[in-house]
């Protein structure tokens, strides 16, 4: 990152406190004034700067440099935040643990210079909004003592938090990561704050727009309801909205489809029996004939689990198939966000190998089946966690922290088409 591009990322960053910060960025300087105070931020110490960040190896908001590993962590849900940001500062910004053992210290504290230029340099800067509140920066930007740039967009991601792992020998970057994974364990442990390690640039700049989907305009416009509704699913539908958590809505979602298993499978099965023995080629006074059909039906109900006999991918595909219009549920999907249609399109879940499925392929009869083997390889996913490298790599395993952008990403799809269900199965 140079000069140029340091000073336009660092304007943008910068747009939403123009109230407060007036700046104007310079060939050799960034000059800005707070509260009628005039400083300098020069391009020798942007130089000076850039020389010692670039020492160290960047990692998902992470640095490291052979013997420490400084990492970016984020209090996983509001009230723990705001909690856990007062213990921080009134115990934990100076806590310093020392492992005699292996030589390793290990603290809280503030971001350093380093990481703030390599979070600059990698930082999306467009459709962001700063953290904390106007009031909550103002405040902290009259009572700091520094000025410089630095620590001014240090203000900016006061959320979230850094923990430094150091070793007096030097130590291979995973080595110390784990060290610092098992850490935040003990925190998590003796303190119920669960701190995770930043690697979306969402967790300390997020975007400003928050997609919602609000059919109607105006209370106005609702009329008495036509339709009785399943109550179970209902519960299910009210979890997965009320939920933050896409591995929790999925799976929600995913229970709405799975009530109708059982009953379209053997809708199904009763249709091909009847397909079979109406066929004008079979007889009844023929053992081969009535073998076939017994055959079909044992095939069609050998693969079972404690609450279903049957095959669960192909009922997924059935529920579809009976309950989903395809027209509509694009049509919903591309209301909700124009491009998620063409995302499905081309991307597989990557944790999953979920396939990818082009919606729009109306006229491919296993299309249903497609939809149903990404929406059940990720279930899959999700539910199990083996410790085999085999089955990991052939199913895949949901890795919360690290996956859950991406799961967020199927929860559309997952709603529309429970939505399809709930409605076109009321009376």
């Amino acid at each position: 990152m140079e000069w140029e591009e340091f000073c336009f990322k660092i304007s943008n960053m910068l747009r939403h406190c123009e109230n407060k910060i007036q700046l104007n960025c310079e060939a050799d300087k960034i000059t800005y004034i707070i509260e009628n105070v005039k400083y300098t931020y020069t391009i020798d110490e942007f130089e000076g700067l850039k020389k010692f960040a670039e020492q160290y190896e960047f990692d998902n908001y992470a640095i490291y440099n052979g013997h420490e590993y400084e990492t970016m962590v984020n209090v996983v849900d509001s009230y723990s935040r705001r909690a856990f940001s007062a213990l921080f500062e009134d115990r934990l910004l100076n806590l310093s643990i020392r492992d005699e053992t292996s030589h390793i210290d290990y603290s809280f504290g503030e971001i350093s210079n380093e990481l703030i230029w390599h979070t600059i340099k990698h930082h999306d800067v467009y459709n962001r909004s700063i953290r904390i509140s106007p009031m909550f920066f103002e405040k902290r930007l009259a009572t700091q003592e520094q000025k410089d740039i630095i620590s001014i967009i240090r203000l900016l991601i006061r959320l979230p938090f850094v923990v430094f792992v150091k070793s007096d020998s030097v130590m291979l970057k995973e080595e110390l990561k784990k060290s610092m994974e098992s850490f935040l364990f003990n925190i998590a442990y003796n303190f119920d704050y669960v701190l995770k390690p930043v690697t979306e640039i969402e967790d300390i700049f997020p975007k400003r727009i928050h997609k919602t989907q609000n059919r109607a305009k105006d209370p106005e416009e609702l009329v008495a309801p036509q339709l009785l509704y399943n109550e179970e699913l209902l519960e299910q539908y009210y979890m997965a909205l009320t939920s933050d958590d896409p591995f929790v809505e999925f799976i929600a979602y995913y229970h709405i489809m799975e009530y109708f298993f059982e009953r379209v499978y053997n809708e199904d099965i009763c249709t091909k029996v009847k397909q079979q023995i109406q066929h004008p080629g079979f007889s009844v006074k023929r053992d081969k004939d009535i073998v076939k059909v017994v055959d079909m039906i044992k095939r069609m109900t050998k693969q079972s689990n404690e609450n279903f006999q049957g095959s669960e991918i192909e009922a997924l595909a059935l529920t579809i198939n009976k309950f989903v219009d395809i027209s509509e549920l694009i049509a919903n999907l591309t209301d909700f966000d124009p491009s998620i249609v063409d995302y499905y399109k081309t991307t597989e879940v990557s944790f999953s190998n979920g396939d990818a499925v082009d919606l729009k392929d109306k006229t491919n009869q296993k299309l249903c089946k497609k939809i149903a083997n990404r929406i059940y390889k990720t279930r899959n996913a999700l539910v199990h966690s083996k410790s085999n490298d085999y089955i990991a790599k052939e199913r895949g395993i949901y890795k919360p922290f690290k996956n859950n952008k991406e799961l967020s990403k199927e929860i559309p799809l997952m709603r529309y088409i429970s939505e399809a269900i709930i409605i076109k199965s009321a009376t």
